[in-house]
């Protein structure tokens, strides 16, 4: 097989220390890219997904989907074996992709500037609830609270009266996933060019900042805190959804142009 058939990132070795989703994801990005990927547990109980539900021939298929394309091990990083056997593979490494609390790696032993030493060129991916500085980031976090923290969950529901509501999809999860596999594929062009690695931050928080695109931008604009809306877009429309005999329809006619001809199909 040829090396485009494999993937951009054939060659590329990653360690994957991460465990539930955000982490998982920036690791799943790049075995879908064609990374070499090793997905590291805890021996005994492993990563906690693998006992979420529902089950797929015996194994959580939320573990599948998000572990997919990805090898793995089972080491003890609190014994002085298991970190040996660690370091060897950080060694033979691209990349490390970590997802503990910020102090836990350095605790260990492992953290980034340990493991610069024996791996100048490592690209370091740490992934956390909070960021690693501010008043924030020595706490966990997950995805729930990170909506709630950021904004994301004031603006999303039916409106004043109604309780604030979380996205269907853990959108910080998967939005800090997408964002740790961006910053390694950054990382990895910026060796490619100077040999230097870099230690690449992402978290949860910054990731829900980051989603509120439109309410920021009309806050900025009008200095008014936004509120949640329903199906309907805070800056344009109609682009919502209507309820019509036989079902429900998205209509998305979100300029003057589209509006237009929105207005000559439906003879109005």
């Amino acid at each position: 097989m040829t090396e485009q058939a494999q993937g951009p990132l054939a060659g590329v070795k990653v360690l994957d220390v991460t465990m539930n989703l955000a982490g998982p994801a920036a690791a799943m990005h790049l075995a879908d890219f064609g990374a070499d990927v090793i997905k590291v547990e805890r021996p005994g109980s492993g990563d906690d997904t693998r006992r979420f539900v529902p089950a797929f021939k015996g194994e959580s298929s939320a573990f599948m989907m998000i572990n997919r394309n990805k090898r793995g091990i089972a080491i003890d990083l609190k014994s002085e074996q298991g970190k040996e056997v660690f370091r060897t593979l950080v060694k033979g490494s691209d990349v490390l992709v970590e997802n503990f609390l910020s102090d836990t790696m350095n605790r260990l032993g492992l953290g980034y500037q340990a493991l610069t030493e024996i791996h100048p060129g490592l690209i370091y991916c740490g992934i956390s609830g909070f960021g690693r500085s501010g008043p924030y980031s020595h706490l966990g976090g997950v995805d729930l609270i990170a909506q709630g923290m950021s904004g994301l969950m004031s603006t999303t529901g039916n409106g004043p009266g109604h309780p604030p509501l979380k996205t269907g999809a853990p959108i910080c999860d998967v939005m800090t996933g997408m964002f740790g596999a961006m910053g390694v594929l950054a990382a990895l062009y910026h060796r490619k060019l100077t040999g230097e690695g870099q230690f690449v931050d992402t978290s949860l928080f910054e990731s829900g900042i980051a989603a509120t695109f439109h309410q920021s931008a009309q806050y900025v604009g009008t200095g008014e805190a936004p509120v949640a809306r329903g199906n309907v877009h805070p800056l344009s429309g109609p682009y919502e959804v209507f309820q019509t005999r036989d079902g429900w329809m998205t209509v998305a006619a979100g300029n003057d142009e589209r509006w237009a001809r929105l207005a000559r199909l439906l003879g109005r």
